[in-house]
């Protein structure tokens, strides 16, 4: 009697594995790119800012973030499966926290950027959505002694391999580095 539990039971436990693994297969697969997308091209992001580099600076760290993650091939090519078109609409200072004496301590850095993901093949816009990125900074203090946790990666100042120059170059490369991350995990997470 015992072996034949012991066989019932492998074949049960056999058996949930292999719907375990289909399972999580189809999860994963369910959540892929469509399938006529191997590639995506991406233009210059246009810049309506006064804002000098901003646009190359997203341009590449979008590029970067894509090749990362290996979700698609990189093109160079307008003919590819895909293209990922942005704006930059606005890219602003402000005060966004003040000391004892009501004088601002610290600034806040935003970028807003209109993003479209279009298909090519099928003339369809996958994503089209303004992506909102910022960083804060201070102009009386130097990032890596600042207090602050600049790019809220829960580590401070000296002991934050990039939290050091110019404390509003830092926010500014910040706010970047939100939205590209942003733009990619929508990409990820569109189907």
């Amino acid at each position: 009697m015992t072996m034949e539990l012991r066989k019932r039971l492998k074949k049960i436990t056999n058996i949930f594995c292999i719907f375990l693994v289909f399972g999580c297969s189809y999860y994963s697969m369910a959540g892929s790119i469509p399938a006529n997308i191997n590639n995506v091209y991406i233009p210059l992001i246009e810049n309506d800012t006064a804002e000098f580099e901003i646009a190359e600076n997203l341009t590449s760290k979008i590029t970067q973030e894509i090749a990362l993650q290996n979700i698609l091939k990189i093109s160079n090519n307008s003919d590819s499966d895909s293209s990922i078109l942005g704006v930059i609409t606005n890219a602003s200072d402000g005060p966004f926290s003040f000391d004892n004496n009501e004088q601002v301590d610290e600034y806040r850095f935003s970028i807003n950027v209109k993003i479209i993901w279009v298909d090519n093949d099928n003339e369809k816009n996958l994503i089209e959505k303004t992506f909102t990125g910022f960083g804060n900074y201070s102009i009386n203090n130097d990032p890596s002694s600042d207090g602050i946790d600049n790019d809220n990666d829960g580590i401070l100042d000296e002991n934050d391999d990039d939290e050091f120059g110019d404390s509003r170059e830092l926010a500014i490369n910040i706010a970047i580095n939100k939205i590209a991350s942003d733009i990619v995990n929508s990409i990820l997470s569109t189907w």
